[in-house]
């Protein structure tokens, strides 16, 4: 025995230094490549380096970090492009060299892969189950909170009105990356299933970053609008510009991609055809100057993709989640950390930011409360929903930096950087408290129910959706992560097994940021 275990040991760590070796050697290769190609921008000093150190940095303390369930990866994301741009040595050779045209094209890109992957998220059956109770929950904490961050901040920061607004959407926006799997986690063992606490919070989160989303891209439009005229008509212009050219990308997409083709190649074609038309509509109304449409219009080709294609749109939904964790997710924060210089911070503006976040939660906590009255919540639920509903991320670190993009004059570019800084501390303050407080509470505040292990019986088996492997995000496919004939269920994100029938997994995981129970067939 003593042998065996001594032999098993010695071939983990075998395994794991050659995994570390073939890491450090594809890097290697990376840089190498990146040098022969740019010449001069690829070594040490060089813009594209510093960007292919903060990816990579980014991405292998994501790694490390993932063990730990309750830490959000994006927050050691953040502190390492933090580090770069502040430690002295490392700031000046690598966050003081990004490119700010660079940065700010890459920001837009992981906004666009939000905004798609949002829209594919839209549910509409869901949200016609829930009706008004999810409406409410959705809107009405998100336009409190942001309204009481823009009061606030014109009274702190001195912020003109629509840079306030701005910072209030900014603000007001949760994270849907922190709040999902936490309570997906709680789901598994059963709190808070009888009063469809979860499933109701998760149907909300996208339309809550939607409305943040397309209030701060008005704001913003109209804030940076050349003509005078022109600002009477933004917010309807922008709307039905939005509107307009998201679904009549999805109609086009649709027509020429139907769910009805089967073909090999056609997964492909839709998520290559989706992403390139919401790169386009992106950056093609930023440059005429219609950012806040811009937004919208990515949410609506989303949304109109995912109706249209119907279950064909799952694959191409997995393929840009996991598109988003590999590339995008480590890019977009290691940039916003990279943004914050600490000599350029003020006093002022982060004594006024924590004070704005505190008042703003507190606001936005009682308008969670508020919205769900009448629904027969008990109290303590009620009060759990509140907490779960605090915690931001991703949509801050998406939207901190696009007022100072657009920045023009000097004093833009001050009120643009101290946006940015309360948005940075808004992800700090709010993520790793939240993420641990609904761990916390959800057991001492929500009802247990317990269900039984499916058995393998042979009888029928009950009414679940039968879902292909190859439809689930990409870190659900691999078979080490997976191995249903031995019943092991461990993949790293808010998943857990429910039971076996013969040669068949059972499992609760969100699909389409929908809870639901389903067999995997493989």
């Amino acid at each position: 025995t003593f042998t065996d275990s001594g032999g098993e040991s010695h071939g983990a760590v075998v395994e794991m230094l050659r995994a570390c070796a073939a890491q450090l050697l594809l890097a290697t290769l990376a840089f190498l490549l990146l040098y022969v190609i740019t010449g001069p921008e690829g070594s040490p000093g060089g813009s594209h380096f510093a960007l292919l150190v903060l990816y990579l940095a980014a991405l292998w303390v994501g790694k490390l970090t993932a063990p730990f369930k309750k830490l959000p990866p994006l927050l050691p994301m953040l502190l390492v492009g933090f580090l770069l741009r502040n430690v002295p040595e490392l700031g000046t050779m690598i966050g003081k060299q990004v490119d700010p045209e660079w940065s700010s094209a890459l920001r837009l890109s992981a906004l666009t892969l939000i905004l798609t992957r949002a829209g594919l998220a839209m549910d509409l059956n869901a949200l016609l189950r829930l009706r008004f109770v999810v409406l409410r929950l959705a809107m009405l904490p998100c336009l409190c909170e942001a309204t009481a961050a823009a009061l606030l901040a014109t009274w702190l920061l001195d912020f003109p009105p629509l840079w306030a607004a701005m910072l209030g959407f900014v603000v007001a926006a949760i994270s849907p990356a922190v709040v999902v799997p936490s309570l997906l986690a709680l789901q598994d063992q059963g709190f808070g299933v009888e009063a469809g606490i979860p499933t109701m919070v998760v149907a909300a989160a996208p339309l809550d970053d939607v409305l943040s989303i397309a209030g701060f891209g008005i704001c913003l439009g109209i804030s940076f609008a050349e003509s005078s005229w022109l600002n009477y008509a933004r917010a309807p212009l922008e709307l039905l510009l939005g509107l307009g050219t998201g679904m009549i990308g999805a109609a086009l997409l649709a027509v020429l991609t139907p769910s009805s083709n089967e073909e090999e190649g056609a997964k492909d074609l839709r998520l290559l055809l989706l992403l390139s038309a919401a790169l386009c509509t992106a950056f093609g109304l930023r440059e005429v100057g219609f950012s806040g449409a811009a937004a919208l219009a990515v949410l609506v080709l989303g949304a109109g993709c995912a109706r249209g294609w119907g279950p064909a749109a799952k694959p191409v939904s997995a393929s840009i989640a996991d598109l988003w964790t590999r590339l995008a997710q480590p890019l977009l924060f290691s940039l916003v950390g990279a943004s914050v210089v600490v000599t350029d911070l003020e006093t002022e503006t982060l004594a006024g930011g924590l004070l704005i976040i505190f008042i703003a939660g507190l606001v936005r906590f009682c308008a969670v409360m508020l919205a769900l009255s009448g629904r027969g919540m008990k109290q303590q639920e009620k009060f759990f929903t509140a907490i779960a509903w605090t915690p931001k991320a991703t949509v801050q670190a998406a939207l901190g930096g696009l007022a100072l993009d657009e920045a023009r004059e000097d004093n833009e570019e001050l009120l643009g950087r101290r946006l940015l800084a309360v948005a940075v501390l808004c992800i700090l303050v709010t993520a790793p408290p939240g993420a641990t407080l609904i761990a916390l509470m959800g057991p001492r505040l929500l009802q247990k129910v317990d269900k039984p292990e499916v058995e393998d019986t042979g009888l029928d088996k009950p009414e679940m959706d039968v879902v292909p492997a190859e439809t689930l995000p990409g870190f659900l496919q691999r078979p080490a992560e997976l191995e249903f004939q031995n019943t092991t269920w461990s993949p790293r994100i808010g998943c857990g097994k429910i039971g076996r029938r013969a040669g068949e997994l059972l499992v609760k995981h969100v699909l389409d940021n929908d809870l639901r129970t389903s067999v995997l067939a493989f």
